[in-house]
């Protein structure tokens, strides 16, 4: 009967020790420490924790456990300890022994693994991969703003490398013996195929919601090609004389004549001053802008042609004979342009597009010859002037890619076209020099009919304030 009652007396003091327990733990506030954490007092002990095991069947976590290779309390932490590494040390932030290997040693893993001779056991691309592979975070766009920033700088600047693809008609200049039997040199020998290096620049002020004033100007690319033929005997021959058959023989200065040379050279300037709306589609990945503006285009070319022979009695005495015959072009185009862009927003920080423009110009075109011989005593000048439409077309593919606030970078690829310009060497005259006396005959004459492409790649930076 005792043993049943102290049963009995045992299973009351439990339940009522849990339902104060469950009451406690009911009015504690969010957040409060579990009284599972409290020592074996229970819940109205004295403010002593314990820290929590894992559950049950659960593998204690070996750094827990100073059996499992921790160093006892008291013990120096920088001494090398049993069971990390095959040679006892490969703890991260640890020294590293000689010849160590161990995981977390060396390639960025706390102190630098070394061989016996001091030498880094990652070797060179380990520790330049570590080193790269810690400096990603900095390569990464600025993409602060989200896929949807919208698209804005203030000034802009960049490097323009354009190379002249085509141009020039196949204009012969000189053969070899009269007529056209064996033609030696021709203007196609002086086509631009090289970059050349020029400067763009932009600026832009905003004017509302969306729209903007840009002024653009680049250029600064000059051109230059040299062609050249030399014979043994004087028997070259030039466009002047058609070539040794207007007059028979050709002339004293530019025909038979021992070395021909051919030179041509060309610049560009542009200016801009655009109104541009900028608009974008509700979730941001796609914006554009559409722009109207003016534009001016200038165009300058001089080609010369070269002739030198033998001594003669000429003009001047027994001197060489010898023609200097240089063309001067300059076109001046002003008019209206039209275009815009579109990009994608491929990643923030990042953008595709492509810009257009294409505009209708007066190409107010200025010719300039003149030519000096041994024959002739003064240098010959002519001019002409003429007027007429001219066309520019630009398309510009472009990448960008977004630095930090202030800076992005952006490259793109630019094709221009330009129609109805004066070319330098298609305006070469071949009328005789017999012409040039004091009533000439010559009729001064312009071609501006010619055609430019330009073709090239840009890098630059923008910046924003």
């Amino acid at each position: 009967m005792k043993l049943l009652k102290g049963w009995k007396l045992r299973i009351l003091t439990g339940l009522a020790l849990a339902t104060l327990g469950g009451q406690l733990q009911a009015q504690m506030k969010p957040g409060s420490m579990d009284p599972s954490l409290l020592s074996g007092q229970g819940p109205m002990g004295p403010a002593s924790y314990r820290i929590p095991g894992p559950p049950p069947g659960m593998m204690q976590d070996p750094s827990m456990d100073p059996s499992m290779g921790m160093p006892p309390m008291g013990m120096d932490p920088n001494l090398p300890m049993a069971g990390y590494g095959p040679d006892g040390s490969g703890m991260e932030g640890m020294p590293c022994g000689p010849n160590c290997g161990g995981p977390g040693c060396g390639c960025g893993g706390g102190m630098e693994c070394s061989d016996m001779f001091g030498r880094d056991r990652c070797g060179f691309w380990g520790g330049l991969l570590s080193k790269l592979g810690a400096c990603r975070g900095k390569l990464r766009p600025y993409g602060e703003g989200g896929i949807a920033t919208q698209r804005w700088f203030d000034i802009y600047g960049e490097a323009m490398f354009l190379r002249r693809t085509s141009g020039l008609n196949n204009f012969l200049t000189s053969t070899r013996g009269t007529g056209l039997a064996d033609p030696v040199m021709s203007t196609d020998q002086v086509e631009f195929d090289d970059l050349e290096a020029g400067l763009s620049l932009q600026a832009n002020f905003q004017t509302g919601p969306g729209s903007n004033i840009e002024l653009v100007y680049f250029g600064l690319n000059n051109w230059e090609q040299t062609a050249n033929v030399t014979s043994n005997l004087p028997n070259l021959f030039s466009f002047i004389s058609n070539f040794g058959t207007t007059p028979v023989n050709g002339f004293d200065d530019s025909d038979r004549s021992l070395e021909h040379t051919l030179r041509y050279q060309s610049g560009l300037n542009n200016g801009e001053i655009n109104f541009r709306r900028r608009w974008s589609e509700p979730h941001g990945f796609i914006q554009g802008s559409g722009l109207i503006g003016v534009r001016y285009m200038d165009i300058d070319e001089t080609a010369t042609f070269t002739a030198r022979g033998e001594f003669d009695d000429t003009f001047f005495g027994n001197s060489p004979r010898f023609l200097d015959y240089t063309t001067m072009t300059q076109n001046s185009l002003v008019g209206f342009q039209v275009g815009g862009d579109l990009w994608y927003n491929l990643y923030p920080g990042v953008k595709l597009g492509i810009e257009g423009k294409m505009g209708v110009y007066n190409n107010r075109a200025h010719q300039d010859t003149r030519i000096f011989g041994n024959s002739i005593p003064n240098t010959f000048n002519e001019s002409v002037l003429a007027n007429r439409a001219a066309y520019i077309t630009q398309i510009t593919p472009q990448l960008y890619y977004r630095l930090n606030y202030s800076w992005a970078i952006r490259s793109s690829y630019q094709v221009m076209f330009i129609d109805n310009v004066a070319l330098a060497p298609e305006n070469f005259n071949g009328a005789g020099l017999a012409g040039l006396g004091a009533n000439p005959s010559r009729v001064p004459r312009i071609n501006n009919d010619g055609e430019i492409t330009l073709q090239g790649f840009t890098i630059g930076a923008e910046y924003m304030w």
